[in-house]
């Protein structure tokens, strides 16, 4: 009996903390914290994103925008460990994070090769695009999935709506004028279905902004469909197409 009493208290303690810990409901809420984590294919997307989601929920969203050119997986698991870095504004995440009721992710695999399987491929732009050798994902996809732990793990058991787009691609025409479409197009769909797995595993829905720029069949050129404002970064309607497949996920909290 008192071996039972005990358990029983445990259980009530552990639901007391979960409750304390987990905070107001969202829908009691009257302004979100939108962090939005991206390389520069989210330059300009975060508060087209965050107007939508006060369109369609009028609760208030104050962004904090994230974008920076070149981020990779690599980089930002890096400085939410607590590693040093030189780029200084991403510390700021390790403060603004654990205040996120939303975070949008997209971060780009550069710095996330294995050291003991080195890749020789260049499909993202430049004089010249080939494929010996596609990377293999796999530290990656560790990356990623470490950044959505970090992720849960700061939040502390707070509702948060946590989303993830994939890889869109404005080079379709260059491709083809350089002969390595089919190449480059395998690639990137190793690429993107790394970014799906990872996500899946930590239960994070996933924009396919592959798709909405690229069409299914990965041969529409985002160029001609008037997305970009330099060939390769969103436009205004650019950005308008990736928040819109963000947005169709809608808002339904994570539980890792």
């Amino acid at each position: 009996m008192k071996n039972r009493l005990a358990n029983i208290f445990s259980f009530v303690l552990l639901v007391m903390m979960v409750s304390c810990n987990a905070g107001p409901a969202m829908t009691d809420m009257e302004e979100w914290d939108l962090v939005w984590i991206s390389d520069s294919s989210g330059w300009g997307v975060a508060d087209v994103y965050a107007a939508m989601v006060e369109e369609d929920t009028g609760v208030k969203v104050n962004v904090h925008d994230y974008w920076m050119g070149g981020l990779s997986a690599g980089q930002l698991y890096s400085v939410l460990k607590g590693e040093e870095t030189s780029r200084f504004k991403l510390t700021q995440l390790l403060d603004i994070i654990p205040e996120a009721e939303i975070i949008v992710l997209y971060v780009n695999p550069a710095a996330s090769e294995a050291s003991d399987d080195p890749s020789d491929w260049n499909c993202t732009g430049g004089e010249l695009n080939y494929v010996n050798k596609c990377q293999n994902f796999e530290t990656y996809i560790n990356h990623l999935e470490g950044i959505y732990q970090i992720f849960f793990e700061m939040r502390a058991g707070q509702p948060t709506i946590v989303r993830a787009y994939d890889a869109y691609n404005p080079l379709i025409a260059e491709f083809h004028d350089q002969g390595v479409y089919e190449d480059c197009k395998a690639c990137w769909a190793d690429y993107n279905a790394a970014i799906h797995q990872a996500a899946k595993m930590a239960h994070v829905p996933v924009a396919t902004v592959s798709e909405a720029w690229n069409g299914p069949n990965w041969d529409n050129d985002p160029v001609e469909l008037g997305y970009t404002k330099d060939g390769i970064h969103p436009n205004e309607l650019g950005a308008q197409v990736i928040a819109q497949a963000i947005r169709e996920l809608e808002y339904k909290p994570v539980k890792p």
